[in-house]
Protein backbone atom coordinates (compact mmCIF):
# COMPACT_ATOMS: atom_id res chain seq x y z
CA UNK A 1 0.00 0.00 0.00
CA UNK A 2 1.55 3.30 -0.82
CA UNK A 3 2.71 5.65 1.20
CA UNK A 4 1.96 8.73 -0.32
CA UNK A 5 -0.78 10.73 1.45
CA UNK A 6 -3.76 12.93 -0.40
CA UNK A 7 -3.36 16.82 0.35
CA UNK A 8 -4.01 18.15 3.88
CA UNK A 9 -6.71 20.20 4.65
CA UNK A 10 -7.59 22.85 6.24
CA UNK A 11 -11.10 23.15 8.02
CA UNK A 12 -12.88 24.56 5.38
CA UNK A 13 -11.34 21.80 3.55
CA UNK A 14 -9.59 23.90 0.88
CA UNK A 15 -6.19 21.90 0.38
CA UNK A 16 -3.26 22.96 2.35
CA UNK A 17 -0.47 21.49 0.16
CA UNK A 18 -0.27 19.75 -3.21
CA UNK A 19 1.95 17.02 -1.83
CA UNK A 20 2.79 15.41 1.38
CA UNK A 21 5.53 16.27 3.44
CA UNK A 22 8.79 14.08 3.41
CA UNK A 23 10.96 12.82 5.85
CA UNK A 24 12.27 15.42 8.21
CA UNK A 25 15.47 13.14 8.64
CA UNK A 26 18.19 14.19 6.31
CA UNK A 27 19.79 10.70 6.42
CA UNK A 28 16.81 10.06 4.25
CA UNK A 29 16.96 11.94 1.40
CA UNK A 30 18.97 11.52 -1.99
CA UNK A 31 22.08 13.75 -2.77
CA UNK A 32 20.14 14.86 -4.96
CA UNK A 33 17.19 16.29 -2.92
CA UNK A 34 19.25 17.10 0.02
CA UNK A 35 20.99 19.59 -2.81
CA UNK A 36 17.92 21.24 -4.44
CA UNK A 37 16.22 21.20 -0.94
CA UNK A 38 13.56 19.33 -2.83
CA UNK A 39 11.61 17.85 0.15
CA UNK A 40 10.78 21.34 1.06
CA UNK A 41 10.33 22.49 -2.12
CA UNK A 42 7.25 20.29 -2.74
CA UNK A 43 5.29 21.44 0.25
CA UNK A 44 5.76 25.50 -0.76
CA UNK A 45 1.89 25.13 -2.96
CA UNK A 46 -0.25 26.00 -0.58
CA UNK A 47 -3.37 26.55 -2.74
CA UNK A 48 -6.87 28.49 -1.34
CA UNK A 49 -9.48 27.51 -3.55
CA UNK A 50 -10.73 24.49 -5.06
CA UNK A 51 -9.84 25.27 -8.54
CA UNK A 52 -8.32 22.18 -10.41
CA UNK A 53 -6.42 25.07 -12.11
CA UNK A 54 -4.54 26.57 -8.98
CA UNK A 55 -1.84 24.03 -8.78
CA UNK A 56 -0.59 25.20 -12.24
CA UNK A 57 -1.47 29.15 -11.54
CA UNK A 58 0.91 28.54 -8.10
CA UNK A 59 3.57 26.97 -9.99
CA UNK A 60 4.05 28.97 -12.79
CA UNK A 61 4.09 31.89 -10.64
CA UNK A 62 7.13 30.52 -7.96
CA UNK A 63 9.34 29.36 -11.03
CA UNK A 64 8.22 32.28 -12.24
CA UNK A 65 10.08 33.86 -9.32
CA UNK A 66 12.76 32.16 -9.04
CA UNK A 67 13.49 32.89 -12.73
CA UNK A 68 13.28 36.64 -11.67
CA UNK A 69 15.89 36.30 -8.92
CA UNK A 70 18.30 34.21 -11.47
CA UNK A 71 18.23 37.16 -13.62
CA UNK A 72 18.98 39.89 -11.73
CA UNK A 73 21.65 37.64 -10.06
CA UNK A 74 22.69 37.51 -13.99
CA UNK A 75 22.85 40.93 -14.38
CA UNK A 76 24.62 41.78 -11.61
CA UNK A 77 27.47 39.90 -12.61
CA UNK A 78 27.51 41.05 -15.79
CA UNK A 79 27.41 44.41 -14.23
CA UNK A 80 30.87 43.73 -12.04
CA UNK A 81 32.05 42.50 -15.56
CA UNK A 82 31.32 45.59 -17.29
CA UNK A 83 33.13 47.52 -14.80
CA UNK A 84 36.06 45.45 -14.84
CA UNK A 85 36.31 46.17 -18.87
CA UNK A 86 35.40 41.96 -19.45
CA UNK A 87 33.64 41.88 -22.33
CA UNK A 88 34.04 38.88 -23.47
CA UNK A 89 32.82 37.13 -19.67
CA UNK A 90 30.49 39.91 -19.54
CA UNK A 91 28.73 38.60 -23.06
CA UNK A 92 28.76 34.97 -21.79
CA UNK A 93 26.75 36.40 -18.70
CA UNK A 94 24.18 38.24 -21.12
CA UNK A 95 23.83 35.22 -23.05
CA UNK A 96 23.06 32.87 -20.12
CA UNK A 97 20.47 35.92 -19.04
CA UNK A 98 19.43 35.92 -22.49
CA UNK A 99 18.43 32.08 -22.14
CA UNK A 100 16.88 32.54 -18.94
CA UNK A 101 14.71 34.84 -20.42
CA UNK A 102 13.31 32.26 -23.25
CA UNK A 103 13.32 29.68 -20.52
CA UNK A 104 10.98 32.24 -18.23
CA UNK A 105 8.35 32.91 -21.18
CA UNK A 106 7.84 29.70 -21.98
CA UNK A 107 6.59 29.45 -18.39
CA UNK A 108 3.27 31.14 -19.50
CA UNK A 109 2.56 28.37 -21.92
CA UNK A 110 1.90 26.21 -18.43
CA UNK A 111 -1.37 28.74 -18.13
CA UNK A 112 -1.88 29.85 -21.34
CA UNK A 113 -5.02 27.49 -21.01
CA UNK A 114 -6.80 29.79 -18.10
CA UNK A 115 -10.32 31.43 -18.21
CA UNK A 116 -11.97 33.67 -15.55
CA UNK A 117 -13.95 30.76 -14.51
CA UNK A 118 -10.20 29.22 -13.63
CA UNK A 119 -8.94 32.23 -11.85
CA UNK A 120 -12.12 33.76 -10.44
CA UNK A 121 -11.41 30.93 -7.61
CA UNK A 122 -8.12 31.64 -6.95
CA UNK A 123 -8.48 35.38 -6.82
CA UNK A 124 -11.21 35.36 -3.95
CA UNK A 125 -9.10 32.51 -2.28
CA UNK A 126 -5.88 34.94 -2.12
CA UNK A 127 -8.41 38.01 -1.36
CA UNK A 128 -10.31 35.79 1.66
CA UNK A 129 -6.72 34.78 3.22
CA UNK A 130 -4.61 37.80 2.71
CA UNK A 131 -7.14 40.34 1.98
CA UNK A 132 -8.68 42.18 -1.27
CA UNK A 133 -5.86 43.57 -2.87
CA UNK A 134 -4.72 43.30 -6.21
CA UNK A 135 -2.97 40.14 -6.87
CA UNK A 136 -0.07 40.21 -9.93
CA UNK A 137 3.55 39.42 -10.16
CA UNK A 138 4.14 42.91 -10.71
CA UNK A 139 4.19 43.39 -6.58
CA UNK A 140 7.11 40.96 -6.76
CA UNK A 141 9.80 42.48 -5.18
CA UNK A 142 12.28 40.65 -7.58
CA UNK A 143 10.77 41.41 -10.47
CA UNK A 144 10.93 45.39 -9.85
CA UNK A 145 14.68 44.93 -9.39
CA UNK A 146 14.97 42.94 -12.28
CA UNK A 147 13.09 45.76 -14.45
CA UNK A 148 15.09 48.67 -12.71
CA UNK A 149 18.26 46.62 -13.58
CA UNK A 150 17.56 47.28 -17.46
CA UNK A 151 16.22 50.35 -17.24
CA UNK A 152 13.16 51.07 -15.65
CA UNK A 153 12.60 54.25 -13.48
CA UNK A 154 9.08 54.04 -12.66
CA UNK A 155 7.76 54.13 -9.60
CA UNK A 156 4.48 53.25 -9.77
CA UNK A 157 4.92 49.61 -8.46
CA UNK A 158 6.48 50.65 -5.54
CA UNK A 159 2.71 51.90 -4.28
CA UNK A 160 2.18 47.99 -3.59
CA UNK A 161 5.22 47.11 -1.73
CA UNK A 162 4.47 49.64 1.16
CA UNK A 163 3.75 46.79 3.28
CA UNK A 164 7.42 45.78 3.11
CA UNK A 165 9.49 48.20 4.00
CA UNK A 166 12.80 46.76 3.80
CA UNK A 167 12.60 45.47 0.19
CA UNK A 168 10.26 48.93 -0.56
CA UNK A 169 13.83 50.43 0.55
CA UNK A 170 15.97 48.27 -1.19
CA UNK A 171 14.52 48.89 -4.70
CA UNK A 172 14.74 53.04 -3.94
CA UNK A 173 18.10 52.68 -3.03
CA UNK A 174 18.84 50.18 -6.22
CA UNK A 175 16.58 53.39 -8.72
CA UNK A 176 19.93 55.56 -7.65
CA UNK A 177 22.31 52.82 -9.02
CA UNK A 178 23.86 52.39 -12.63
CA UNK A 179 21.45 49.97 -14.79
CA UNK A 180 23.02 47.48 -17.58
CA UNK A 181 23.00 50.35 -19.68
CA UNK A 182 24.91 52.20 -17.82
CA UNK A 183 27.43 50.25 -17.53
CA UNK A 184 27.53 49.67 -21.42
CA UNK A 185 28.12 52.92 -22.51
CA UNK A 186 30.31 52.90 -19.78
CA UNK A 187 32.51 50.45 -21.12
CA UNK A 188 32.09 52.11 -24.69
CA UNK A 189 33.68 55.24 -23.06
CA UNK A 190 36.46 52.96 -21.72
CA UNK A 191 37.32 51.93 -24.89
CA UNK A 192 37.17 54.93 -26.91
CA UNK A 193 33.51 55.78 -28.61
CA UNK A 194 32.46 59.36 -27.99
CA UNK A 195 29.85 58.61 -25.72
CA UNK A 196 28.63 62.18 -23.99
CA UNK A 197 29.50 63.10 -20.51
CA UNK A 198 26.08 63.87 -19.53
CA UNK A 199 25.16 60.12 -20.72
CA UNK A 200 27.94 59.10 -17.95
CA UNK A 201 27.43 61.35 -15.68
CA UNK A 202 23.54 62.08 -15.54
CA UNK A 203 20.93 61.63 -12.50
CA UNK A 204 21.02 57.67 -12.06
CA UNK A 205 17.21 58.20 -10.31
CA UNK A 206 15.56 59.80 -13.39
CA UNK A 207 14.57 57.94 -16.64
CA UNK A 208 17.51 57.54 -19.09
CA UNK A 209 17.46 60.23 -21.76
CA UNK A 210 18.04 58.80 -25.68
CA UNK A 211 21.02 60.98 -26.94
CA UNK A 212 21.70 60.90 -30.73
CA UNK A 213 25.34 60.69 -30.13
CA UNK A 214 24.72 57.50 -28.30
CA UNK A 215 22.76 56.22 -31.24
CA UNK A 216 25.53 57.11 -33.77
CA UNK A 217 27.79 55.10 -31.89
CA UNK A 218 25.55 52.22 -32.69
CA UNK A 219 25.07 52.99 -36.13
CA UNK A 220 28.60 52.88 -36.48
CA UNK A 221 29.27 49.80 -34.81
CA UNK A 222 26.03 48.03 -36.90
CA UNK A 223 27.48 49.58 -39.88
CA UNK A 224 30.43 47.66 -39.72
CA UNK A 225 30.19 44.16 -37.83
CA UNK A 226 34.32 43.34 -38.82
CA UNK A 227 35.59 46.47 -37.47
CA UNK A 228 33.59 46.60 -33.85
CA UNK A 229 32.86 42.72 -33.69
CA UNK A 230 32.57 43.02 -29.67
CA UNK A 231 30.48 45.49 -29.62
CA UNK A 232 28.33 44.33 -32.62
CA UNK A 233 27.89 40.94 -30.28
CA UNK A 234 27.25 42.36 -27.01
CA UNK A 235 24.49 45.01 -29.37
CA UNK A 236 22.81 41.49 -30.76
CA UNK A 237 22.46 39.96 -26.91
CA UNK A 238 21.50 43.29 -25.48
CA UNK A 239 18.38 43.15 -28.14
CA UNK A 240 17.90 39.26 -27.41
CA UNK A 241 17.16 40.66 -23.60
CA UNK A 242 15.47 43.30 -24.75
CA UNK A 243 13.12 41.43 -27.00
CA UNK A 244 12.71 38.53 -24.63
CA UNK A 245 11.68 41.23 -21.20
CA UNK A 246 9.26 42.74 -23.93
CA UNK A 247 7.71 39.41 -24.71
CA UNK A 248 7.40 38.52 -21.18
CA UNK A 249 5.55 41.80 -20.95
CA UNK A 250 3.56 41.02 -23.84
CA UNK A 251 2.45 37.74 -22.63
CA UNK A 252 1.73 38.98 -19.14
CA UNK A 253 -0.55 41.58 -20.72
CA UNK A 254 -2.23 38.41 -22.75
CA UNK A 255 -3.20 36.52 -20.28
CA UNK A 256 -4.45 39.52 -18.11
CA UNK A 257 -6.79 39.88 -21.22
CA UNK A 258 -7.56 36.38 -20.67
CA UNK A 259 -8.44 35.92 -17.00
CA UNK A 260 -9.11 39.45 -16.01
CA UNK A 261 -10.07 41.11 -19.03
CA UNK A 262 -10.01 45.04 -18.18
CA UNK A 263 -11.68 45.65 -15.08
CA UNK A 264 -10.31 47.66 -12.75
CA UNK A 265 -7.09 46.44 -11.17
CA UNK A 266 -3.45 48.36 -11.30
CA UNK A 267 -3.84 51.05 -9.01
CA UNK A 268 -7.24 51.60 -9.65
CA UNK A 269 -7.06 52.00 -13.69
CA UNK A 270 -8.10 49.23 -15.89
CA UNK A 271 -5.49 46.77 -16.26
CA UNK A 272 -5.31 46.29 -19.56
CA UNK A 273 -5.67 50.18 -20.36
CA UNK A 274 -2.31 50.69 -17.38
CA UNK A 275 -0.37 47.11 -18.76
CA UNK A 276 -0.44 48.13 -22.62
CA UNK A 277 1.42 51.39 -22.56
CA UNK A 278 4.41 49.60 -20.67
CA UNK A 279 5.05 47.45 -24.15
CA UNK A 280 6.29 50.49 -25.31
CA UNK A 281 9.52 51.17 -22.77
CA UNK A 282 12.09 48.85 -24.40
CA UNK A 283 15.10 48.49 -22.89
CA UNK A 284 18.70 50.24 -24.30
CA UNK A 285 16.47 52.76 -26.84
CA UNK A 286 19.45 53.72 -29.51
CA UNK A 287 20.45 50.23 -29.88
CA UNK A 288 17.03 50.06 -31.93
CA UNK A 289 16.38 53.85 -32.85
CA UNK A 290 20.23 53.83 -34.71
CA UNK A 291 19.23 50.88 -36.83
CA UNK A 292 17.10 52.96 -38.94
CA UNK A 293 20.22 55.02 -39.87
CA UNK A 294 22.24 51.60 -40.92
CA UNK A 295 22.88 51.72 -44.80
Amino acid sequence: MSSVQPPQETHNGKRMLLNHPGPGDPDEQTPYSSYLCSEVLHTLQMPLSDSPAEPAFMVNAQVMELYFGLIVHELRTAQGELRSQRLDRAGATLRRTAAHFRALNGNWLSISWMTPVDFGPIQRGIAEVHGRRQFSALQSWMFRWMAILLGSRSTDGLVSLEGTPTRLRELREALGQPTLYDDVLGLLAERGYPIPANCLQRDLAAPYAPHPAVGEVWRTVYQDPAEHPEFFALGETLADIAEEFTTWKYRHLMSVRRTFGNRDGYFGRPTVAWLSPTLDEIPFPELWTARAAVE
